[in-house]
C-alpha cells in the first residue's frame, strides 16, 4: 500500500512540475506608431527580459516582460518576438519570457515619406 502511495505521489509531483509554451508576436510597442511604416527586418539590437510571480496570488505579464526588457535603452518597440510563459509547481516558477529585436519607434518614416 505505501508503495503504491508513493508511485502515486511521484506521478502527481512529476506531471504537475511545470509546463513551458513557446509563441511568436510579431510586433510589441510602447511607441506611437500611428502612419509610420514598420520595416519588416529592421535593423537593432536583440534584447531579453521576464517577469515573475514572486509570491502566490502575485500576477506577471507579457507587457511588464516587455518593458523589463526596453528598461534602461532609447529602445521602445520590439519586433520578432518570442515569447516563452512557463508555470511550475512552486510559485516563483512562473515566468513570462520575451526576447526580440528592438528599435526606437520615433525614427520611423510616416506613410506619407514624412519623418
Amino acid at each position: 500500500m505505501r508503495r503504491l502511495l508513493a508511485i502515486c505521489f511521484s506521478l502527481t509531483v512529476a506531471l504537475a512540475c511545470g509546463h513551458t509554451t513557446t509563441s511568436r508576436i510579431a510586433l510589441m510597442s510602447f511607441g506611437d506608431l500611428e502612419g509610420k511604416v514598420v520595416p519588416q527586418r529592421p535593423d537593432g539590437q536583440t534584447l531579453q527580459g521576464e517577469d515573475c510571480s514572486k509570491i502566490a496570488g502575485d500576477s506577471y505579464s507579457l507587457s511588464e516582460a516587455a518593458r523589463n526588457a526596453l528598461k534602461g535603452t532609447a529602445f521602445d518597440t520590439l519586433t520578432d518576438v518570442e515569447v516563452e510563459a512557463t508555470t511550475g509547481l512552486f510559485v516563483p516558477s512562473n515566468c513570462i519570457k520575451v526576447r526580440g529585436v528592438a528599435f526606437d519607434s520615433r525614427t520611423l518614416e510616416a506613410s506619407g515619406g514624412e519623418q
